[in-house]
């Protein structure tokens, strides 16, 4: 653990090193109490934050393939591991496995609900099919028409959100797959995300646009942009009590924003390894702490600790 002072809030208050070689996947639980790192085709270790050496070592069954998708429930109690054809479940109070299930289609994203009761997968085929691990009740939802980018789900597992390569998102109930809001993006939508309670939702698109929507209606509250051209937002936390949304993106990029306007509150670039090359890295995974630290977790292996000061707070 590499523990720095913070200096204008430009620097993270601490920062821990989780590997040295290529990073495939990195989760962080919405508490940030855990963190996943796939390198490969196993094991995914997991973290406890601050602690220096891995609480478990997850294997994906016997398969070569490499894991890819990492998922977390909002309650930060169940987690996912996946290949293109394999999927995993995993309790994260005591690192045992909870199921093991081959898919029949590529998965290409995936969400978890509380307690990990259900699960929305998204496929190549432009399928998102939802399945209740309780019930055993699956749901195929059919509304796009191109191959699925990104899917969320809110706590309660009663939404979902899915958005495709065409640029379409769409706003759905997972009880009988009735279309709720949909809206489009310019370019190939790559990444939604729902607030808990469904009630606010981000997504963005592979140009770096990204839209703040008011739900179930999907009426924008706000466009954003990233800072600079080729730059695009990768992971998104909505903290709707503290009217924050905080972002990962490519160039090192962490943004924190005002949830119902959309207003920059703040900037910060994540650490680099410096063994690595090119000499950059993509913000995998974000999660508030508290109301005061949030924390990220990027394709350098690197998960950072931040403290959130506003712009103007700097300049006191």
């Amino acid at each position: 653990m590499l523990l720095s002072g913070c200096d204008g809030g430009s620097r993270p208050l601490a920062r821990q090193a989780f590997t040295e070689g290529t990073v495939l996947a990195t989760e962080t639980t919405a508490d940030a109490g855990h963190v996943l790192v796939s390198t490969g085709p196993g094991p995914v270790r997991v973290w406890r934050r601050g602690e220096a050496e891995p609480r478990y070592h997850w294997y994906q069954g016997e398969s070569t393939d490499d894991i890819l998708l990492l998922a977390s429930s909002p309650g930060s109690d169940v987690a996912a591991t996946a290949t293109t054809d394999t999927l995993a479940l995993w309790s994260l109070d005591d690192g045992r496995n909870l199921g093991f299930y081959r898919l029949e289609q590529t998965l290409r994203a995936l969400a978890l609900e509380d307690g990990g009761r259900g699960l929305l997968l998204g496929y190549q085929s432009g399928e998102v099919e939802y399945v209740d691990l309780t019930s055993g009740r699956r749901l195929r939802f059919l509304g796009h028409q191109d191959r699925i980018n990104a899917v969320d789900l809110s706590a309660n597992g009663r939404y979902a959100l899915s958005a495709s390569h065409d640029g379409e998102v769409i706003f759905w109930q997972t009880d009988n797959a009735a279309i709720l809001a949909r809206w489009r993006h310019e370019h190939s939508a790559s990444l939604v995300r729902l607030d808990p309670q469904g009630g606010y939702a981000f997504s963005a698109d592979a140009q770096g646009s990204g839209d703040i929507r008011r739900l179930p209606g999907g009426e924008r509250q706000a466009r954003l942009h990233s800072a600079h051209r080729g730059q695009t937002f990768v992971s998104a936390r909505l903290d709707v009590t503290g009217n924050r949304l905080l972002t990962g993106g490519t160039a090192r990029r962490l943004d924190l924003w005002q949830l119902d306007d959309g207003r920059l509150l703040n900037s910060w670039q994540v650490g680099l390894h410096t063994r690595l090359r090119p000499a950059s890295a993509m913000v995998y995974s974000v999660a508030f702490i508290d109301s005061r630290q949030a924390y990220s977790v990027s394709s350098a292996g690197l998960g950072e600790t931040w403290p959130l000061n506003h712009r103007d707070d700097d300049n006191e």
